[in-house]
């Protein structure tokens, strides 16, 4: 969520939760839920997923787990102890800054008023959530990390004010350069937004166009996806470019399916649903077409390997045939350094050809030389051929599962893709004798290590292969 509509976000939602008194407040995984009474079951939800930080009015009822229930953090458990019972007084925001105050007032046994805040920061890798006393101490984060400066807020001039700069004769990459460099308030979505304007515009005004849509008192809720939303989590996309949260119309989504909702905290809730079900198929789909990558790749160098080892030890019937006619040739063969001239007899035409020998060895020391090659070679030519059967007997079966994967890139086919990658690439031993009581667990049985981060997230770590394939085929598919 950018600067932009996160300042929009909240004029929308500041008359409906201010005043109000704070119900209850949780965790899940990297979220914030905030009750504060509102209609409808609403909650505020602060996400600081470090990729997609937000901040809206939830609906969607908490789908966090007994295991999420039961790693709820102490951060939220200490928000809760202090906030509950408090009125929401005062929601601020840093100018052009995405950080975010909330202060809360309560009345105490002893009728004090009791001050509060909450430090909402979505400022990507450094997004957290601080509880603030009101002597402005901080009381705990949810990570660890340093605390803003709120006393020194992040730009300066007002957002009102990016056009007064501004020339008409400002060329498009002068424009750039001066608002769209790393760590301006403008993110990459805006900048492609200010390219496209300028493709029916001069850059000056594209600019004062953007500007302008971006504080608009009356903004429109928009998202705009390259397939319908119901398609999101069966269609492989990316999440980046094929799925744009938007509170002004985007000239650089004309080609985009339009979808308009009623508020920006219900844009932004189906945003971030459909994002994270367009991530996790897309991850799947990256992870398996990684794995039958990586396949093909190891039996492609085995293959280079073979057949080193085949020009190392030489053709059986070529050094055979060498050892016979350097014994054929005894009287009258003629040397020649390291090589012998000899008499081609298996030739029609009795031709002469030159067979290398070991320096300073006799004719038979060389003939017997390369009938021990012979069946040195013969004995190694049998091996190879057993090893260069087993690299290739999948290897074109994997290449056209990679094929079918990359053309149809869809939940039905990364399943039905896994499903024959793992019967292709199941050892036969294990096959022959079955699969024992530890491999026959469910879908949904935990395997591997599992911790918690500091960020609030379940890592689950694979102990050996059978461990990461059960955690990427079938756990992490489901979660």
């Amino acid at each position: 969520m950018d600067n932009f509509y996160l300042s929009a976000v909240l004029r929308e939602l500041s008359p409906e939760v201010l005043g109000r008194t704070v119900a209850r407040i949780s965790s899940s995984n990297s979220s914030l839920l905030i009750d504060v009474s509102i209609s409808g079951k609403r909650r505020l939800r602060a996400s600081f997923d470090r990729t997609a930080p937000a901040l809206y009015l939830s609906k969607r009822t908490s789908t966090a787990s007994s295991r999420d229930a039961q790693t709820s953090s102490p951060f939220a458990a200490l928000a809760h102890k202090r906030l509950v019972d408090a009125s929401l007084v005062k929601l601020t925001k840093t100018p052009l800054d995405r950080i975010v105050e909330l202060t809360f007032e309560r009345l105490e046994a002893d009728d004090s008023q009791t001050l509060s805040s909450l430090v909402l920061a979505f400022t990507g890798r450094s997004a957290n959530a601080y509880l603030v006393d009101g002597q402005r101490n901080v009381i705990s984060s949810m990570f660890d990390h340093s605390f803003p400066d709120l006393a020194s807020p992040v730009g300066g001039e007002e957002a009102s004010k990016l056009t007064h700069s501004l020339q008409d004769s400002m060329s498009q990459s002068e424009i750039v350069d001066r608002f769209f460099a790393a760590g301006n308030i403008f993110g990459p979505q805006l900048h492609t937004e200010f390219l496209a304007r300028c493709a029916d515009r001069l850059p000056a005004a594209a600019f004062r166009s953007l500007v302008s849509d971006l504080l608009n008192a009356n903004p429109p809720a928009l998202l705009y996806s390259r397939v319908a939303l119901e398609d999101i989590p069966k269609r492989v996309i990316e999440p980046k470019a094929d799925l744009l949260l938007s509170h002004i119309e985007l000239s650089q989504a004309r080609d985009m399916i339009r979808h308009q909702f009623s508020t920006l905290s219900e844009a932004a809730e189906v945003y971030y649903t459909r994002r994270k079900e367009a991530v996790a198929l897309r991850s799947e789909y990256e992870q398996l077409k990684h794995r039958l990558s990586r396949e093909i790749d190891k039996r492609e160098s085995a293959l280079k390997r073979i057949e080193a080892d085949r020009a190392r030890f030489g053709e059986p019937e070529t050094l055979k045939r060498c050892g016979e006619l350097i014994l054929a040739n005894l009287a009258n063969a003629r040397f020649d350094d390291n090589k012998v001239t000899v008499i081609d007899y298996y030739d029609p035409k009795l031709s002469q050809i030159q067979i290398d020998i070991p320096e300073g060895a006799t004719l038979e020391e060389a003939a017997s030389d390369y009938f021990n090659r012979y069946r040195k070679a013969g004995r190694a030519s049998e091996a190879i051929a057993s090893r260069k059967q087993e690299v290739t007997r999948n290897l074109d079966p994997l290449k056209q599962l990679l094929r079918k994967l990359e053309s149809e890139p869809t939940s039905d086919c990364i399943e039905s893709v896994g499903e024959a990658a793992g019967q292709l690439l199941e050892s036969p031993t294990r096959a022959r004798r079955g699969e024992t009581k530890r491999d026959q667990k469910k879908p949904g049985d935990h395997v591997g290590r599992w911790f918690l981060s500091t960020d609030g997230y379940e890592i689950a770590v694979g102990r050996n292969d059978r461990d990461n394939d059960a955690l990427t085929f079938r756990i992490a598919r489901s979660n």
